[in-house]
């Protein structure tokens, strides 16, 4: 990513957002209970985002049924400063609409330090059609988006892009189970192809983590407690 920021801060920016926003969202929902944990019983997830162990943003995920439908709502937003001095800013906001496994459809927002993207994505005809940076096109009906909170997410071979509405490869493989902070165990996989990353997710499918490197700047979640204000959904 360039940045511009002074040596001892510069880091891949192209990366970072790369590895944030190009990996996946859930599948199978008959009835929404079928979602099982991967859904918080909170009805959210909720991160600090951190660079080298600094706070730099935060990453929200809010989940809540609306009949049999799973509405998903994501926000990211960042910012580095410097002294007080704003370096870099970044925020994104998607909803998602799921139904039987299926995305109905998305729609996000992203303004990376003033660069502005949207991407449209809606289900028809046994397709999915998908407006964006990226331009137009057909994705199979089962393709899943970069929200991370899915565990299907490291089942695919293809992963459509949220920010600039573009299809990904990506390839996965299990790296093992760990112990993380809070005595949490999770399995840990690495995604490589267009994306380079770490996910990590509970053995009940409820994501806990991800990681990367940039720039020799290592990037991470920190899980932040949530509360019940979302609703639990189904």
């Amino acid at each position: 990513m360039r940045s511009g920021l002074p040596t001892s801060l510069t880091w891949n920016r192209r990366a970072f957002i790369t590895a944030l926003l190009a990996g996946g969202a859930l599948s199978a929902v008959r009835p929404l209970r079928a979602w099982g944990a991967a859904v918080p019983s909170a009805g959210d997830l909720a991160f600090d985002i951190r660079r080298d162990g600094s706070s730099i943003g935060g990453h929200h995920v809010v989940f809540r049924r609306a009949g049999e439908r799973l509405e998903v709502d994501i926000d990211i937003d960042i910012a580095v400063n410097l002294a007080f001095i704003p370096l870099f800013a970044y925020s994104h906001r998607n909803r998602e609409v799921w139904q039987d496994g299926r995305l109905l459809s998305l729609e996000s927002e992203t303004d990376d330090d003033g660069q502005r993207y949207t991407v449209s994505a809606r289900a028809e005809g046994g397709v999915l059609r998908v407006t964006g940076s990226g331009g137009d096109f057909q994705a199979p009906a089962d393709t899943l988006p970069t929200s991370y909170w899915n565990p299907r997410t490291v089942e695919q071979t293809r992963l459509l892009d949220s920010q600039h509405g573009r299809l990904l490869a990506v390839e996965s493989r299990l790296l093992g189970e760990e112990r993380l902070d809070g005595g949490k165990t999770a399995r840990r996989y690495r995604l490589s192809g267009d994306l380079d990353l770490d996910l990590w997710y509970a053995a009940t499918g409820e994501w806990v983590n991800i990681a990367f490197t940039a720039r020799g700047a290592t990037v991470s979640y920190l899980r932040r407690p949530t509360t019940d204000a979302a609703g639990a959904p189904g």
